[in-house]
């Protein structure tokens, strides 16, 4: 039985358009599968036997961020203590999927080996910032790049698109409680002394999540460029005896998590919980892109010694088994690099059949 058997009948027709789409819909299927295929990953390895970290937990190349404080893997709503090669197995699997040229089952050899050579140079040497990806690729991918948050609304940017669907009122009670809790997690409460709500609303995630957006507008000093600020629920993956949350709130894990993998890309992180649901909060870049395209082996290589890099520093500075020798993780790494290899090649190839499967049965319906 294959790990990832979806049954359309019980998807929504706006789930089934995305799992259509020609060009995307194999990977918008990788990435509603996270959560299935890490059990698949523990099917396939033995977790008390690799060394443990501060995860990413979903790695994925629509998951690396350019903004203009740099670029790097954002995105850590999946980011958990659990074993290293998780986010190793689950970003390769993804650079695979990528690929402009699918004449071979995975990813060539020389981009392997630079994603493994960031990896090795990121742990090994973590005091020193890990490696952005090159210009060249950064400037082919500015998807979504306002100079202010002006444009962004004139230009009915994603996030205020959505907000004006399901708006709220300036003085909804809920939306202002979220608001102050966010901002008093920051310790930044007397933000709305400058600023005013202008308008609010609410939006929907790609998986679903709610989330609550609201515009901020300076009182007095023009000067000042309006705040666009998100607050969402959080996601609360249930722990196992692989994978866990060490946080009393997943807002915190969250922000630990920008913190160590991507420090000062996202901007104004805050948590907050109502009524029971705990949230996390940030404020929305608009001078920021996303690598949607596929890319051919260049920028393969590019982005895999960029995320290699990444990656490497970030497992080092959260190592949990605290008596494990930085040489003996990395000889770790180097016996059994080629085998995390083959996991992820396992794991795509199951999931490729489980795509064709609901696409076959799609079409029978």
């Amino acid at each position: 039985m294959l790990p990832y058997l979806k049954n359309p009948s019980l998807d929504d027709q706006k789930l089934i358009k995305s799992y259509s789409k020609v060009d995307r819909g194999l990977f918008f299927f990788f990435r509603h599968m996270c959560i299935r295929m890490q059990s698949h990953f523990l099917s396939l390895v033995n977790p008390k036997t690799i060394p443990r970290v501060f995860l990413h937990g979903n790695p994925h190349v629509e998951n690396f961020s350019i903004t203009e404080y740099g670029s790097a893997m954002s995105d850590f709503d999946r980011s958990r203590i659990g074993p290293y090669a998780w986010d190793i197995s689950r970003f390769l699997a993804s650079l695979s999927l990528k690929r402009a040229e699918q004449d071979s089952p995975f990813l060539s050899s020389s981009v392997l080996e630079y994603f493994k050579e960031g990896y090795v140079r990121g742990f090994e040497v973590p005091y020193m910032p890990f490696k952005e990806i090159s210009q060249t690729l950064a400037r082919g991918n500015f998807a979504i790049w306002y100079e202010s948050t002006d444009d962004y609304l004139k230009d009915e940017g994603k996030w205020w698109a959505e907000m004006q669907k399901l708006p709220l009122k300036k003085d909804d009670k809920k939306m202002l409680k979220l608001l102050n809790g966010y901002l008093k997690s920051r310790q930044e409460e007397g933000l709305l002394e400058t600023y005013s709500v202008k308008s609010a609303g609410l939006a929907k995630g790609t998986f679903g999540n709610q989330r609550t957006v609201v515009l901020l507008e300076p009182k007095e000093d023009k000067s000042l460029d309006k705040l666009l600020l998100e607050i969402k629920e959080v996601y609360e993956d249930r722990d196992n005896d692989s994978f866990y949350n060490p946080f009393d709130h997943h807002g915190k894990r969250m922000i630990e998590a920008s913190n160590l993998y991507a420090p000062g890309i996202e901007q104004r992180l805050g948590y907050t919980t109502l009524d029971g649901q705990q949230y996390w909060g940030r404020e929305i870049i608009t001078r920021h892109g996303k690598l949607k395209q596929s890319l051919d082996e260049f920028d393969q290589v590019d982005i895999a010694y960029s995320v290699g890099s990444q990656l490497g520093r970030a497992h080092r500075l959260s190592l949990q088994e605290e008596d494990l020798k930085p040489r003996k993780f990395v000889s770790h790494l180097l016996e059994n690099y080629e085998y995390f290899i083959g996991v992820s090649v396992q794991m795509n190839t199951d999931l490729m059949a489980a795509y064709r499967y609901y696409m076959d049965h799609l079409d029978a319906k």
